[in-house]
């Protein structure tokens, strides 16, 4: 039997653990930060990394969008495949479990949005993004949000490492001339905590997007 004091350092088995264990819900709201930047897009085809319960998928789709929604954790996709049961929007979601250090979803998107996609526990990230990328159109769209700061509820707050604007772009290994940056750097959010206390948080954003094809 696991110590409470322990947990598995394995990507996979931490978030399955995560989600059985802990008490995770969904908010049926998507990010703040997403609506902001994707609101106004052109429907087309999809892919949110990390998608946990499936919120922003949800709401993508309830936009137009054709989207397929990836998460590591077989718990979470569960939850959020049970979401779609009865819903209208059940053939413009698909949701599927997969390790994405290991594979990635098939197809090609328009739009790639990974939110808060980061991971206590060691994990592939920056690789598993720019494949991610590597899925995009000419003309699509990728849309990072990352923790910036932590709340000050929360526990450890000194501890926590976060992005900066510099290594993201440096694990992405983004090449001029190659993306067109709509948006590279923090973003305040109003965050409410457990309690109901409110604190304003860093989020680092970058929203880019592939050149189309000359004509």
């Amino acid at each position: 039997m696991q110590n409470a004091t322990e947990r598995p350092e394995n990507p996979v088995e931490f978030w399955e653990d995560h989600y059985r264990t802990k008490k995770t819900d969904y908010s049926g709201n998507p990010g703040e930060l997403l609506v902001r930047y994707v609101a106004d897009l052109t429907p087309g085809r999809a892919l949110d990394i990390g998608c946990s319960h499936g919120d922003d998928a949800l709401w993508l789709a309830g936009r137009g969008w054709d989207v397929t929604g990836a998460d590591i954790s077989q718990t979470a996709i569960a939850r959020a495949q049970k979401r779609l049961v009865g819903s209208d929007l059940a053939g413009r979601v698909r949701f599927v479990a997969c390790d994405l250090e290991r594979e990635m979803p098939d197809g090609e998107y328009d739009l790639v949005t990974a939110s808060y996609f980061q991971s206590p526990v060691a994990l592939a990230r920056a690789d598993i993004l720019r494949r991610a990328m590597a899925k995009l159109v000419p003309g699509g769209y990728f849309l990072c949000i990352a923790h910036a700061s932590a709340p000050p509820w929360r526990k450890g707050n000194g501890e926590h490492q976060f992005p900066t604007l510099q290594e993201e772009l440096d694990g992405l290994e983004l090449k001029p001339g190659e993306w067109i940056l709509h948006k590279a750097g923090n973003v305040s959010r109003r965050m409410t905590g457990p309690e109901g206390q409110v604190a304003e948080v860093m989020d680092l954003v970058l929203f880019l997007q592939q050149p189309s094809l000359l004509l």
